[in-house]
Formats: structure tokens, C-alpha cells, sequence
């Protein structure tokens, strides 16, 4: 139980031990239980993001989505198809103003640069915001798009087909942008934390000394709130009240070290004289009890 990381498990389960030991971790190992605690609360959520089965593009290219218009699905609607292919017959513009291009185009095109844009050719459709990366995806189906009769469906139809072709990306962007932020909240945590413990090396009350034990400590009362974010985040999973959880969770169980150290080692050697002598007045209770029974026998 000596040996990392066994030491911080049973340490962490026990108020007394996660005070009295809170200076033995090297620097590498808490970094790596940091890591541990990001992951554990990260398992729920890649569970979430793994049954991920539909997006929208306007979370993507809001201002370029909003060129969908009426008409756009008339003329779409009027379009016959060949197997993958539009048969686009002639190059039409429906919107080209300082707001963006609207269009559809019988072959590839030069794209414009600098405007937010729409474009349906036979073979792909090509969306563009000014400032972010441009969408280019063929069709993976001619015939749902052909079908789409509502603004609503064709930008559902857009997103579904891009998605399809970039669920991989899509997955992998959200799981990282989800990492970022339960990284930062727990990181944040223990060291704001740690920093308020640390105070407490000025007042000759408190047996903390550094900054490095407040830390030890904050590390230790971490392990339980984290776990139970992690069983709730099971059944949520909502990376909001994942964090919530946790943040409440660790105060509670700040509380609760202190209720049973006082953050003194002074408190936590008299609890342990008082509780040994207890034991011996048990003991010898005990022992006198059964004694008075046997001369009560004779």
C-alpha cells in the first residue's frame, strides 16, 4: 500500500491519511493523477460522443445557412438525378449580394474568396463563411436531397451528408473540445483550491506549511468527487452537471477532512491517544466483565 499508486488510493478514502500524508507525491505523479481524474470523468462523455448519429451546420457556418431560402428548395425539388449526379441543365443564381451567392452551377467553378456562399453543382455542394474552412462534399445522395421540401429538411439533408462523410472528424473535434474544458475545470480547481489551503502556512494554528501539501491535499479530496461526477455523468451524460457535481462534491469532502483533522497534527495525535485509550478501557472493561462472570459462577 506503500507504492504509488495504491498509497494515493488509500489515502484518499480516509480523511486522517490524505492530511497526515500530503507531502509524499513527486511532481510527475501528480501530474499523471490530474490526467486520471480528467479521464475518468471523460469515459461517460466518450461514451455520448460515440452515439453521436446526426449534427447541424448551422452550429458550423451559421451566417452561410442562413442563405437557404425558399426557392433554393424549389429549384432543387425540380432537379432530376443520375445515380450520385444532379443533372443540373442550366447555371442559375437565385442570391448574389453583399449578404452572399445563392447558386447553382451546370459544371466546377471557380469558388469566390471573400463571401459567404451556396453552391450546387452536379456533383457536390460547396458551403463557405467568411473566415472559416470551406465545406466541400460530394453527395452521398442525390435522391434524399431531390426529396428535401422545406427549409428546415434541406439544411438537415446538408448537415446529414456531411456529417456522414466526416463523422470521424466531427467525433474526434467534440471529444477534444470536451477534454480542454474538464482538463482546465479540474485544473483549475485543485490549484485555486490549493492556493486558498496555502494561506493557512501563515497562521501558526494550521499544520500546512507549502503550497505542495495544499495541493497533496486537494489531490487526495479529489478522487471521491470524481468518481461520483463519473457514476452521475453514467446516466446525464452532461458535461455541465459532471462539473457541478464535482465542484460540490470536493467542498464536501474539504469539510469533511477538516471536521476530522482541524488541518492540525496536533488534533489528529489526541484524537488517536483519546481513541487507543478507549480501547484500553474497552479492553479492560472487558476483561474485569469477565472475570465478575466467572467468580459469579463459582
Amino acid at each position: 500500500m506503500e507504492v504509488f499508486p495504491l498509497n494515493y488510493l488509500r489515502n484518499s478514502f480516509s480523511p486522517k491519511l490524505s492530511f497526515k500524508n500530503r507531502n509524499y507525491l513527486k511532481i510527475w505523479q501528480m501530474i499523471l493523477l490530474i490526467l486520471v481524474l480528467t479521464g475518468c470523468l471523460l469515459m461517460p462523455i466518450s461514451i455520448s460522443l460515440g452515439q453521436i448519429n446526426q449534427v447541424t451546420l448551422i452550429d458550423y457556418v451559421p451566417k452561410a445557412m442562413n442563405l437557404v431560402s425558399e426557392e433554393l428548395v424549389q429549384e432543387i425539388n425540380q432537379l432530376s438525378f443520375n445515380e450520385q449526379t444532379l443533372l443540373i441543365t442550366e447555371e442559375q443564381i437565385l442570391m448574389d449580394n453583399d449578404e452572399g451567392l445563392l447558386a447553382l452551377y451546370t459544371e466546377e467553378v471557380d469558388l469566390p474568396v471573400a463571401k459567404d456562399f451556396i453552391i450546387f453543382t452536379p456533383n457536390s455542394f460547396y458551403i463557405q463563411e467568411v473566415d472559416r474552412p470551406l465545406i466541400s462534399q460530394p453527395y452521398r445522395s442525390v435522391e434524399r436531397l431531390a426529396s428535401v421540401n422545406s427549409t428546415e429538411s434541406l439544411i438537415q439533408e446538408l448537415s446529414q451528408q456531411w456529417f456522414e462523410s466526416n463523422r470521424m472528424a466531427v467525433v474526434l473535434t467534440n471529444f477534444i473540445n470536451v477534454w480542454v474544458l474538464i482538463f482546465l475545470s479540474t485544473l483549475m480547481v485543485i490549484l485555486g483550491s490549493s492556493l486558498f489551503i496555502s494561506f493557512m502556512r501563515f497562521s501558526d494554528i494550521f499544520s500546512i506549511k507549502s503550497y505542495r501539501e495544499a495541493i497533496h491535499l486537494s489531490l487526495h479530496s479529489m478522487l471521491i468527487p470524481t468518481l461520483i461526477a463519473a457514476v452521475v455523468g453514467l446516466l446525464t451524460q452532461n458535461p455541465t452537471t459532471m462539473l457541478t457535481l464535482q465542484g460540490i462534491a470536493f467542498v464536501l469532502v474539504l469539510l469533511w477532512v477538516y471536521w476530522k483533522t482541524h488541518f492540525r497534527d496536533e488534533y489528529i495525535l489526541k484524537q488517536e491517544e483519546k481513541e487507543k485509550h478507549n480501547i484500553i478501557n474497552s479492553g479492560e472493561k472487558l476483561v474485569e466483565t469477565q472475570s465478575q462472570h466467572q467468580r459469579n459462577k463459582r
